[in-house]
Order: structure tokens, then C-alpha cells, then sequence
């Protein structure tokens, strides 16, 4: 089994060589300001989920923070929200009316986009991320996750999480293929990487019959097949561990408590505990520097920038 190759990538991500012109460099200051604008951002949006009964949670690395620190961790430069899956359209629908000047909202039925999260972007901004190369829209934003319902049923439960997983796999692989110039650049030097980013831009060739846009619609229609939104477990198979292990009791993650995140009181789920620790394990241990996640930036336009 020593050979086997494993088509995750979030922790190759991690080990990549990123000395290249190509990437911009974000120092401390950087991060404050991309943090400042995040903060914004996520008043607007969890304001609005407030004001208009929608239910919503701080999750990931953002959830880590507000419990760790009380705020951003020092070194993040996104954030993450969740909304059950009873209002993630909803949502969608209505924040872009309320906001058609200020934001753009990103879901997978968008060309050029190809993700099954939702992402609200900040117009007259840049942030583009490896996820964005060669996209039109690719202003500051924050993740929105949809916490989908799962089957009761323990058979019907594990059929649609394979499905999940398959569907999920199918679509990385597609994206690989539609960025496989910047993916090229990213495994230089780097075998492993190479081998596992080879593989999938191969699959993501042979499934470029059908676009990326087709693709990501077919996957979220498949993490979306159980409509029962009293499901006693909840997945968010969009997430950094997927289907079977972001599953989680309904009650403990989507029925949520108030925690400070900088200067506001936001929901984070009930049973933040058992949450964090299946993402993160010891989640209150500060990483080693190595262990820090970071995302890949291309290209950076400030939003007072722009306008100069």
C-alpha cells in the first residue's frame, strides 16, 4: 500500500513552493487590512441572515477563531459561513437583491465558477485565488457553506455519501483539468505533488465533455438529494474533510450559541467542541509554523485601491 496515491490535495496545498512572482506576498500588514475588509463583509452578512430569520454559524478555521482567539486567527485571510440548506438559496437570492451594487453572489450554477460552496464577493476588489484563475469575478469573499440533510436510514445514509464522495472527486478533477496551466506551475519540483496533480488533470481531461458549470450543478444536485430538514445527522460534504467525516447531530451543530468574533457576538454551532475537534483534533494547540494554512493569492486589489 506503500505506493497508493491519494487524490486529496488540501495538504499538498500546504507544501507547496510558492517563491514565484506569480504569488502575491502577504506580510502582516497585508493580512490586517484583508481581515479588516473580511469583518465588513461578514457584518453585512450576518447581519442581514439576522434581520431576515436566517439561520447561519461560523464554521471552519473561522469558527477555530472566534473560540481560540475570539477573533480572526493572526495568520487567516478568509472566512467561513454556514447556512442549513432549508435557507441557503434563499439566502442567496435575497442578499444579492439587497446588495446588487456592493456584492456579487457566486453558486455553482455561475460559469467560470465551478465550486459547490456559495461565495459572496466584494465588487471593485481583487483577491484571486488559485480556485479563481482565469475567472471574470474575483473580488474579496467569503466561503458560504450549506449544511445539507443526510438519510436517516443507515443504507440510504452510506449510498448517498459514496455518491457524494464520488461526485465531489469527479469535479476536483474537472477543475484541474480547466486550470491545469497554473497546476503545472504549482507541482514543479515537487514529485509528489506532481503525480497527484498528473492523475487528476488525466480524469478532469476525460470528463471535460461536460463543463465545468454542468459539473458542479450535477454534484450539488447529489449533496442535495435528502430533503428531510429534521434529518437527525447533518453533512457539509463541501468541506475541507468531506461527506462521512463532516457529519454531524443535527443538535449539536446547527443549533447554535453566541460567541465573540472581534468586536461582535456571532452563532457558532452548540456542541462547538466535538465540531472542532474533528476537523482540527487538539484545535487549542497553536500550530507549528509549517502546519499554518495559507491560501495561494494571485492577484490583490484593495477595495480604496481600485478607486485611485
Amino acid at each position: 500500500m506503500k505506493n497508493k496515491v491519494s487524490l486529496a490535495t488540501v495538504e499538498l496545498f500546504k507544501n507547496l513552493n510558492t517563491d514565484s512572482d506569480r504569488f502575491v506576498t502577504v506580510d502582516e500588514k497585508t493580512i490586517r487590512r484583508i481581515q479588516k475588509i473580511l469583518l465588513e463583509m461578514g457584518n453585512d452578512i450576518i447581519s442581514f441572515c439576522e434581520e431576515n430569520g436566517i439561520d447561519y454559524f461560523l464554521c471552519g478555521g473561522t469558527a477555530l477563531g472566534a473560540v481560540r482567539e475570539e477573533g480572526f486567527i493572526a495568520w487567516d485571510d478568509d472566512m467561513d459561513i454556514a447556512i442549513p440548506a432549508k435557507d441557503f438559496d434563499h439566502f442567496l437570492d435575497l442578499f444579492a437583491w439587497e446588495y446588487p451594487e456592493k456584492y456579487t453572489v457566486q453558486s455553482w450554477k455561475d460559469e467560470d465558477y465551478g465550486m459547490t460552496i456559495g461565495r459572496i464577493r466584494m465588487k471593485s476588489s481583487v483577491c484571486r485565488s488559485r480556485e479563481d484563475y482565469g475567472a471574470k469575478e474575483c473580488g474579496f469573499y467569503i466561503d458560504l457553506f450549506k449544511v445539507e440533510n443526510t438519510f436517516n436510514n443507515t443504507f440510504l445514509r452510506t449510498m448517498h455519501g459514496i455518491l457524494c464522495m464520488g461526485c465531489g472527486l469527479l469535479l476536483s478533477c474537472r477543475n484541474f483539468y480547466q486550470n491545469r496551466v497554473l497546476m503545472r506551475e504549482l507541482e514543479k519540483d515537487n514529485p509528489e505533488v506532481r503525480k497527484v496533480f498528473e492523475c487528476k488533470i488525466l480524469i478532469g481531461k476525460l470528463l471535460s465533455f461536460l463543463s465545468v458549470r454542468r459539473w458542479a450543478m450535477i454534484t450539488a444536485g447529489v449533496y442535495g438529494l435528502c430533503k428531510n430538514d429534521r434529518s437527525i445527522y447533518v453533512s457539509i460534504p463541501s468541506g475541507r474533510k468531506h461527506y462521512f467525516e463532516e457529519m454531524y447531530l443535527r443538535d449539536g451543530l446547527c443549533v447554535t450559541k453566541k460567541q465573540r468574533f472581534e468586536q461582535y457576538l456571532w452563532n457558532i454551532p452548540s456542541d462547538h467542541d466535538s465540531y472542532l475537534k474533528k476537523l482540527y483534533g487538539d484545535y487549542m494547540r497553536i500550530p507549528e509554523e509549517e502546519e499554518k494554512e495559507r491560501h495561494l493569492i494571485l492577484e490583490l486589489v484593495f477595495p480604496e485601491d481600485s478607486k485611485e
